[in-house]
């Protein structure tokens, strides 16, 4: 069960929800998300690993994504060289074209053309069945392709060069014999010029391996024109001219290949220069994007010297103008950097980088939220959701002590973990929407723009209305998550955002007991009493609230033990721990 924001809560919504900061560090890009960050996996950047030092490094090897993007080519490589060599097969077999007929290229090149057609065929199918092959693979493809298809052209290049009989030179006369070797010389170089031009352009490469392969090919074509010219007259007689032409078109074919593959490589190095640059927030360093909501971005990260990972959320770029998003931010880490709760996010650090953008660090949580709990295992005993909410009435005790109003406590911000103290420990999350009691803006614009902010399904009466708030808001949301822990249902869940915010200010829920008989009467008296429209009927305060739940007959009853044998039988729930952040791949 999924809640959806309340679209007037854009503009105050910071970032869609921090508790995506629980997501498996060492899940792949495929995996499908569940969250509300709006990820795409078709974004998702190759794996990244970091040098010690800061100067971005050009890979021997390519990434993921440049490796699919190898595999694609390769195939579409294979399907465009096909044409060429039905053609070559046809023109052999049918001889309807002398210079390519039978009589020149003889079996050797119909055969050596079938052959290679054959190849490109399979290896097109095999690149089509199996798309997720490794680099090497791939380049000994590269090899075998191209390789095949330079066997055929120095075949032919060498067979068109020799065609013509000496003997038949003075039968045709030496000019009309010079102009079809230069003929024949054109064709046959006009073939090693796509050939270069192609490979330059499909394959991949470091400026060194594309030019040293450019060079083979010309090498070898030039070769093949000095055998000819030695062994064969007719060609021997305008070797000047076949040099020339070789000359031009070869010549024109090395330098745009070698031009278009260094232009290639000087672009993919200001592209790395480039996101090794937006990777570096002051001294952390970015390994992996956990999502992106309205104002900002959140990413797994690790402090350059202490190795140690935490979360980084910065501001978009769009924002850095705008004074007030930029305001709004900067009251959300100094509303959490006060709190100290152990029960509460911490905040490690914050800063404005070198372009200026605004950022905050906090601790990494390893969890599942309470929506995945109920969602994956459904709903929970009494004795683990009375132990739960105590620990949340400790963070917001501190927070309310401070003057800050949550307004967003609901099931997705409130992580839990199998170790700490106490047993399952709980944290809360995301103070993107929260509200100071004693410190307003001169006239009250960053928290008065929008007054509906929050969770239509978790909002108290008084938030859903527009009305007036304080702690015991909080306390009203609260036990709607108590609700939701006990039945595997939202209290106030209506078709659309504006039926929600109706029945969370006039209706009320069905009985707990009909989801759950089992509910103690004293817990259902404290969450009744929680749920009241009027705040003046709820617990005044959090402490009130923990108290009352502590006084629960089944409040002891969730032992360390029981949590253990839990976690134990329920291992799919145990995060990662997201150290090993060198084989992250980062999500952009």
């Amino acid at each position: 069960m999924s809640s959806s924001p309340l679209p007037l809560a854009a503009p105050h919504r910071d970032l869609a929800r921090t508790r995506r900061l629980l997501r498996n560090p060492n899940a792949g890009p495929e995996e499908p998300d569940t969250t509300d960050y709006e990820l795409s996996a078709s974004a998702a950047q190759p794996l990244i690993r970091f040098r010690d030092s800061d100067a971005p490094a050009t890979p021997r090897t390519l990434d993921p994504a440049a490796v699919r993007q190898f595999h694609e080519r390769l195939r579409l490589c294979c399907l465009i060289a096909a044409a060429p060599f039905v053609f070559f097969l046809v023109c052999g077999l049918t001889d309807i074209i002398e210079l390519f007929g039978r009589e020149t290229v003889g079996v050797t090149g119909v055969v050596l053309s079938g052959v290679v057609l054959l190849a490109l065929a399979g290896i097109a199918a095999a690149l089509f069945a199996l798309p997720t092959l490794t680099q090497p693979t791939l380049r000994v493809i590269e090899v075998l392709v191209f390789g095949m298809m330079s066997l055929f052209f120095a075949y032919l290049q060498f067979t068109v060069l020799t065609g013509m009989p000496a003997a038949a030179a003075s039968a045709v006369g030496t000019r009309h014999m010079q102009a079809a070797v230069l003929a024949a010389a054109a064709i046959a170089h006009f073939n090693w010029f796509a050939l270069i031009v192609f490979h330059a352009v499909l394959v991949p490469n470091t400026l060194a391996r594309g030019v040293a392969i450019t060079v083979a090919m010309v090498v070898v074509a030039l070769a093949i024109d000095a055998f000819a010219a030695i062994v064969h007259l007719p060609a021997g007689q305008v070797s000047p001219g076949l040099f020339a032409i070789a000359a031009t078109m070869l010549g024109v074919g090395a330098g745009l290949a070698i031009f278009g593959t260094a232009k290639t490589v000087a672009l993919e190095r200001e592209v790395r220069t480039a996101r090794e640059a937006v990777r570096e927030l002051g001294q952390y360093r970015l390994r992996k994007k956990l999502g992106s909501g309205g104002m900002g971005e959140v990413y797994l990260a690790e402090h350059r010297l202490l190795k140690r990972p935490c979360a980084v959320k910065r501001i978009h770029a769009k924002y850095l103008n705008n004074p007030d998003q930029l305001k709004r931010f900067e009251r959300e880490v100094q509303a959490t950097a006060r709190l100290r709760h152990p029960n509460t996010v911490e905040i490690y650090d914050y800063g404005v980088a070198d372009d200026g953008t605004f950022y905050y660090v906090m601790e990494f949580l390893p969890g599942v939220s309470l929506e995945e709990l109920v969602g994956r295992f459904g709903p929970q005993p009494a004795e683990r959701v009375v132990h739960i909410l105590r620990q949340v009435c400790g963070a917001l005790r501190e927070a309310h002590r401070h003057g800050l109003v949550h307004r967003d406590i609901k099931p997705s911000n409130i992580l839990l973990f199998a170790d700490g103290t106490p047993h399952d420990h709980v944290k809360l999350v995301d103070f993107g929407l929260v509200h100071s009691l004693w410190e307003e803006e001169p006239g009250g614009k960053i928290t008065r723009e929008g007054l509906i902010v929050g969770t239509p399904e978790y909002m108290s009466p008084e938030q859903a209305s527009g009305g007036t708030l304080d702690g015991r808001s909080d306390l009203f949301s609260l036990g709607s998550v108590a609700y939701y822990l006990l039945t595997g249902r939202e209290a106030f869940h209506r078709e659309n955002a504006m039926k929600t915010l109706m029945a969370v200010v006039t209706d009320t829920p069905a009985p707990v007991v009909e989801a759950n008989p089992h509910a103690p009467a004293d817990v259902l008296g404290v969450l009744i009493r929680c749920l009241a429209k009027d705040s003046n009927e709820r617990y005044a305060t959090a402490a009130d609230l923990d108290a009352a739940l502590a006084a629960c007959g089944c409040a002891a009853l969730w032992t360390e033990a029981r949590a253990a044998d839990w976690w134990a039988v329920h291992p799919a729930a145990l995060p990662g721990t997201g150290t090993d952040l060198d084989t992250l791949p980062l999500r952009e």
